[in-house]
């Protein structure tokens, strides 16, 4: 049997990608990442509600359903550490499989498509725009992008349903990214169907109107795409119309655009040196698309990627304004219009959609293939070792790491389950490696309005309880530790830079110390 050359080389290709994925993943974000505790944890209640059970956050709404079904099944049976390793190897290999999908599409080399996958990971290692980025942690946007490239790599040779299918499930584990993957979607194609160009009027063939052939071709992909987005969509639905009083709507939206979720949702919270850097690579995306190679393929990326900027400029529309953010004329529908993340395609698409252009250009015509593989080489090593001894790397590993975690599984040890815990306001991964329920954590906010307005007053509560405690002695007294367990029915404090306590913890080491609180009862 002769092997099939094209599917050999399309698996030495996402071989290739993947493995520079997974590197770049478990060097950037050793385990658990920032929001693994977020995502694992929920996966693992999700199958397992006795596991911290009386966790606030784990008992909220359940927005990424189909992420926590599969990926959350191995954690009957895993650990979360084990868990992330094989969730991870799992999106990063359908990352792979979507981008060299994409790549091969537009005829790039395997040398280019490896130059595209480091010169993006080195733009991602330099910052983003509105927060979003593909490479880090499991999660469930990095399946829903990766089936995102493929479906897209799909249709401009008429495969559409296999790329309704594709969208759908990119929908199904992230309905954001999927939705504005769609709406992307549904205007290249109406672009590309009414435009003049030869070279983009049709996907693959001059006598192809229409992206699927016909319309009846069209509704069938439709329907495809529904029934497989559904499973992920209909909960997310469910969250969004939960019928719910005006006053807690708005106040859960306000915080949640305005405050909790800023740095993604609010573009006056953008840095300048995000706009900089976007305004510069929207400048390299408009040079290839309008002097670039010319096929029907490149010319589809660039008009899905110009939408994904209509996207984000409207987004800046509805945003820009004065602060405070009431101050804005029509303030109320403007901040629930930003909740959807506008700028959340943009922000992953620009950089991917210059580096295939630009990558091809490297490999082929300004380096010879030994000088392209070597650079390609060297850009790796850099972007690996700038990684490695940036602060974003450093703070998994610095010294007090090793005391946290101590503390932690002598709460999991010592304590009995269901005990409630309060843990230090930077500290994400309690739940991680100290298995009990958390009265309130700041990354772990909820997705209904409802849930947030809570997790907005449980974190007042203990703001206020902390300022009232200092300012009267600049100390914490016995009674007042149970005052804090009254309010918040909390067993148990832990502390690393609160104090001074005038109580003996019941667990120390170097930088955290553990109280119990409540004893008056």
């Amino acid at each position: 049997m002769i092997p099939d050359t094209a599917a050999l080389r399309q698996r030495f290709d996402t071989a290739l990608a993947g493995a520079s994925l997974l590197l770049y993943s478990f060097l950037a974000a050793p385990i658990p990442a920032l929001n693994e505790p977020h995502y694992l944890a929920k996966a693992k209640h999700f199958w397992l509600p006795e596991w911290c059970a009386g966790d606030f956050f784990l008992e909220s709404a359940n927005a990424h359903t189909v992420f926590f079904v599969i990926v959350g099944w191995l954690t009957t049976f895993c650990s979360l550490a084990v868990t992330a390793v094989i969730g991870r190897i799992a999106a990063l290999i359908v990352l792979a499989w979507g981008w060299t999908a994409l790549a091969r599409s537009l005829g790039m080399t395997a040398l280019a498509t490896l130059w595209s996958v480091w010169l993006f990971l080195a733009l991602a290692t330099v910052g983003n725009w509105s927060g979003e980025w593909l490479v880090g942690g499991v999660e469930s946007k990095v399946f829903a992008y990766g089936l995102l490239f493929w479906a897209w790599s799909q249709l401009p040779s008429g495969r559409c349903y296999r790329a309704a299918l594709a969208l759908g499930a990119g929908t199904a584990f992230h309905p954001v990214v999927g939705l504005w993957g769609l709406l992307a979607t549904i205007g290249a194609a109406a672009w590309t169907s009414f435009s003049r160009d030869p070279q983009g009027s049709a996907f693959s063939r001059g006598d192809r109107a229409l992206p699927c052939g016909s319309r009846l071709n069209g509704v069938v992909a439709a329907v495809i795409f529904v029934v497989t987005a559904l499973p992920g969509v209909v909960p997310v639905l469910q969250i969004v119309l939960e019928p719910t009083e005006a006053a807690t709507r708005y106040a859960g939206t306000y915080i949640q655009v305005f405050y909790r979720l800023g740095h993604h949702l609010d573009p006056m919270l953008f840095p300048g040196r995000a706009y900089v850097g976007y305004t510069v690579l929207a400048a390299a995306w408009f040079f290839g698309w309008s002097f670039g190679t010319r096929t029907a393929m490149s010319a589809w990326l660039h008009r899905l990627t110009a939408w994904s900027l209509v996207f984000a400029v409207a987004g800046l529309v509805i945003g820009w304004g004065p602060r405070p953010a009431q101050l804005m004329p029509g303030f109320e529908w403007r901040m629930h219009l930003l909740k959807f993340y506008p700028f959340r395609l943009a922000d992953a698409l620009l950089p991917l959609t210059v580096v295939m252009w630009l990558a091809p250009v490297i490999a082929r015509r300004w380096l010879r293939p030994r000088a392209a593989l070597a650079g390609v080489v060297l850009l790796a090593v850099g972007t690996l070792s700038v990684v490695h001894f940036s602060e974003r790397h450093h703070r998994y590993t610095r010294a007090p790491e090793a005391d946290w975690q101590a503390a932690c599984r002598w709460v999991r040890d010592q304590t009995p389950p269901g005990s409630l815990v309060i843990a230090p306001h930077g500290r994400v991964s309690f739940k991680w490696y100290g298995e009990r329920p958390e009265y309130v954590s700041f990354k772990d906010c909820p997705q209904d309005v409802r849930g947030i307005v809570e997790w907005n007053r449980r974190q007042l509560v203990l703001t206020r309880w902390y300022q009232r405690g200092f300012a009267d002695d600049e100390r914490y007294s016995r009674s007042e530790l149970d005052e804090l367990g009254q309010l918040t029915g909390a067993d148990y404090l832990i502390a690393d830079d609160l104090g001074p306590i005038d109580a003996a913890p019941v667990y120390r080491n170097a930088t955290h110390r553990v109280y119990h609180l409540r004893i008056a009862e």
